[in-house]
């Protein structure tokens, strides 16, 4: 049975996957993904309230119906980019997102055990748990760690600072993936028909290419853009 569009999209704030790690020496090319499983639907009450009224807020009910996403969504000329979905990716963490990501494009899709590959190219995707960032930057070659593209929730600049990777690329992720080979829900909405999720940094519109071969839209911003709409998610 088909999820409510709103059932569905209440999902939107839980973008992380399961455990990653770093990179596998021989890592195959990654094309697709066609396992499916069950829809856990098991959800506390009062976060499925909180999310509810987050989305109420933004003009969606349980009557709205969803807008097509066609495109990515291209906001500012100020980031630059530096590839494109027909790139080379990485793609850290095989969970939901993770497996979205990878399922479309030149992806080499890493797991626990693997390691990232000094000698390669093209964006890092973080489908990763927040707790998992700090092993995953310190086992990244110091050479690749510029190409690391944070996807988790929550305000990561004391991290990255720490770390020297304020600069690195960020996004943050409305949309959701119910199960492993379902098709994702975009976070678009009446009031926001562009979509919410944005990414920025030097990867930003790579990663809005590979969004957009999945007909997911996400806005490439500048900082002064990301940071409001960053701790507004927090709240």
């Amino acid at each position: 049975m088909r999820l409510s569009t709103l059932a569905q999209l209440l999902l939107l704030t839980s973008s992380t996957t399961v455990a990653w790690t770093t990179v596998p020496n021989n890592a195959n090319t990654c094309r697709s993904l066609s396992q499916t499983t069950s829809l856990n639907a098991s959800r506390g009450a009062k976060k499925w309230s909180r999310k509810k009224a987050w989305l109420e807020k933004r003009g969606f009910t349980e009557e709205s119906e969803p807008l097509s996403a066609t495109s990515s969504t291209n906001s500012s000329s100020e980031t630059s980019s530096s590839s494109s979905s027909s790139g080379l990716c990485t793609v850290v963490g095989g969970g939901r997102i993770g497996s979205l990501l990878s399922s479309k494009g030149e992806t080499i899709l890493l797991k626990r055990g693997d390691t990232i590959d000094p000698d390669g190219s093209g964006p890092i995707l973080l489908a990763t748990r927040n707790d998992a960032l700090d092993s995953i930057v310190d086992n990244c070659p110091p050479n690749r760690r510029k190409d690391l593209v944070f996807l988790q929730n929550g305000y990561l600049d004391t991290f990255l600072e720490s770390k020297g990777l304020l600069d690195n690329t960020q996004a943050l992720l409305y949309l959701s993936v119910p199960a492993l080979g379902v098709e994702a829900v975009d976070g678009i909405t009446s009031v926001n028909p562009e979509g919410l999720t944005a990414s920025t940094g030097e990867w930003a519109q790579a990663l809005s290419d590979r969004l957009g071969s999945l007909d997911l839209k996400c806005n490439v911003v500048g900082m002064e853009e990301y940071r409001p709409a960053m701790f507004e998610k927090l709240m």
